[in-house]
C-alpha cells in the first residue's frame, strides 16, 4: 500500500487483496454499528467495489495476454493435393456463402457478423481453392465447399472443379 498525501485529500495505492480487505473492514464495521454511520460510508464501500472490479477485470485481461503469447497458433487441418497441373488446398472449418448471386458461391470464414445473414452455413466442412499456377493471374480460379468433413469429399470435388474449369476454358 501506498499513501501519498495531497493538499486537501490522501491518495492511496492499494493492491487488490489490501482494496478487498478494506472494502470488508468497512462493511463489518458498519455492521457492528447497526448502519449508523456516516454518510460517505456507502460511497466508500460502492467505489471499492467499483475498483476491486476494474482491478480484477484488468489483472484477468493481463493474464490472458501474457497466456496468448506463449501459446502456440492453432492451425487448421489442411490438404493440398495437385490435379492435372493446378495446385489444391483445402481447409477445414466452418464456413458460410457470402455470395449475392444464387448460382454462385463464394465460401468465407463464419463471423459474428456473417452469421445473421440469409446465408448457407456448412459447419466442420472442407473449402477447396483451386490456385492457380500463373503467377500474374487472379490466385485462386474456382471454390468449392464440402457438405462434411470426409476427406475423400475433398478430393471428388476438387476433380469436379478442375473439370469444370478445364471444360470452360475449352469452350472459350
Amino acid at each position: 500500500m501506498k499513501v501519498q498525501a495531497m493538499a486537501s485529500a490522501l491518495r492511496v495505492t492499494l493492491t487488490l487483496r489490501e482494496a478487498r480487505a478494506l472494502q470488508q473492514l468497512a462493511t463489518a464495521g458498519a455492521e457492528a454499528l447497526n448502519f449508523m454511520v456516516p454518510d460517505q460510508t456507502d460511497e466508500l464501500t460502492a467505489m471499492l467495489d467499483i475498483g476491486i472490479h476494474d482491478l480484477a477485470t484488468k489483472q484477468a485481461e493481463a493474464r490472458l495476454r501474457r497466456k496468448a503469447k506463449t501459446e502456440r497458433p492453432q492451425f487448421r487441418p489442411m490438404i493440398n493435393a495437385d490435379i492435372d497441373g493446378f495446385t489444391i488446398c483445402a481447409e477445414l472449418g466452418d464456413w458460410i456463402d457470402i455470395s449475392r448471386v444464387p448460382d454462385y458461391y463464394v465460401w468465407a470464414e463464419v463471423t459474428p457478423e456473417r452469421e445473421g445473414g440469409q446465408h448457407e452455413i456448412r459447419r466442420n466442412a472442407w473449402r477447396i481453392l483451386v490456385l492457380n499456377p500463373d503467377r500474374n493471374g487472379p490466385l485462386h480460379l474456382a471454390s468449392g465447399c464440402t457438405q462434411t468433413e470426409r476427406k475423400d469429399e475433398v478430393g471428388t470435388l476438387a476433380r469436379k472443379l478442375v473439370a469444370d474449369m478445364i471444360g470452360e476454358r475449352i469452350a472459350a
